[in-house]
């Protein structure tokens, strides 16, 4: 795909989470190294301790990486491409059947490609705000439906407060995905690409950025 357009995460959040990353992965080496130590020296107690810190860092490291860079919004003169989480919403893999496990593996990724002149409506806002502007039947509502019925508290807050990109085709098939940090520019730019494409693109949104720029 030769895209023109590309909208992801800023590139100021990137350039933090580059060095946060940087030192939690030497973190994790020297994790390792000392795990190696001690089991050289026979000290189990200690290389326990230190597996457990290796562990946690490397799953750090992996979620966070996966949270920030693979995750886009592109255009060109033919199609919209959306690469977003398997799961739709979060990071790591929360459908894992061991509960324990789930947060500790990154969650999958997936690209779709949608013909500009298909879709019909563009909604960007919370979770809420769409489901007031969306048919009950769509798929988007059954995703959220499950999420919400979780009981962890982290999964339903982190659900309520992001912003989404929902799209709507003229066959009534939808897609969407976080936008959080996203670069609210270029997902502008995004926007209108498909606006000229579609004289009449339904278009709403309930974030203060994106109407500021609407407006213009």
């Amino acid at each position: 795909m030769a895209a023109e357009i590309r909208a992801r995460t800023r590139a100021s959040v990137r350039r933090k989470n580059t060095v946060i990353l940087s030192a939690i992965t030497l973190l994790s080496v020297f994790a390792l190294v000392m795990t190696v130590y001690n089991v050289v020296k026979g000290n189990w107690l200690f290389c326990v301790a230190w597996f457990i810190a290796l562990i946690l860092a490397a799953t750090y490291v992996f979620i966070r990486m996966n949270t920030v860079f693979p995750t886009y919004i592109a255009a060109d003169r033919e199609n919209l491409y959306m690469k977003n989480w398997s799961n739709d919403f979060l990071p790591y893999d929360c459908n894992n059947k061991i509960k324990i496990l789930s947060e500790f593996i990154p969650a999958k990724t997936k690209l779709v490609e949608i013909p500009l002149d298909e879709i019909h409506v563009i909604l960007i806002g919370t979770k809420n705000f769409i489901k007031r502007n969306t048919d009950e039947s769509s798929s988007f509502h059954k995703a959220v439906k499950k999420l919400e019925k979780t009981k962890d508290f982290y999964k339903k807050k982190t659900l309520s407060s992001m912003d989404i990109i929902y799209v709507e085709t003229y066959a009534n098939e939808c897609y969407y995905m976080p936008v959080v940090d996203f670069e609210t520019k270029d997902v502008m730019k995004i926007v209108q690409t498909m606006q000229r494409r579609n004289a009449d693109l339904e278009l709403k949104s309930s974030s203060r950025d994106y109407r500021r720029l609407l407006a213009k």
